[in-house]
């Protein structure tokens, strides 16, 4: 006996009209968070800062990397910075609309990207991969005192 198959429509009821204003209300603000997040970094990460940045970072990873024999994660990295050159990072904005948690992260993955495409620092997505990059290990091979060395003159 052939039974006759029926299949559930496959038509989706409107969304109710105050589901669809908070989703737009939802995406009204992460592109206004976003945004935010864009223009403080645009202001905060020049050139001239991603260096000094930069320096300051490659410098506390390897100070790290001496003192405990291992790699820094970001927060034992970023520990090592000069506080005022991260106090972008804590300065969130009047208006913005999630947890000031959300902010530090955000701007902190913009540093992050910035500071590995200029080749400070290297990381992969591996716990504790960070390092200093070729740019950050040039500075720091140039920063450091050379070693002590007896200086050997020559009698004619």
């Amino acid at each position: 006996m052939i039974g006759v198959m029926t299949t559930a429509s496959t038509t989706s009821e409107p969304a109710s009209p105050p589901d669809a204003e908070k989703a737009a209300a939802r995406a009204v603000t992460a592109a206004l968070a976003a945004r935010q997040v864009r223009h403080a970094a645009g202001r905060w990460l020049t050139s001239p800062e991603i260096a000094v940045l930069g320096r300051e970072l490659a410098r506390s990873i390897d100070r790290y990397e001496v003192l405990h024999r291992r790699p820094p994660t970001w927060a034992e990295a970023l520990a090592g910075v000069d506080p005022v050159l991260l106090a972008p990072l804590h300065a969130v904005p009047d208006g913005w609309p999630y947890r000031p948690a959300f902010w530090r992260r955000e701007l902190r993955q913009h540093l992050m990207a910035e500071l590995r495409r200029t080749r400070w620092i290297s990381y992969t997505r591996t716990p504790r991969s960070l390092q200093p990059g070729e740019q950050g290990r040039g500075w720091l091979r140039g920063a450091r005192p050379l070693p002590a060395t007896t200086a050997v003159t020559r009698m004619s």
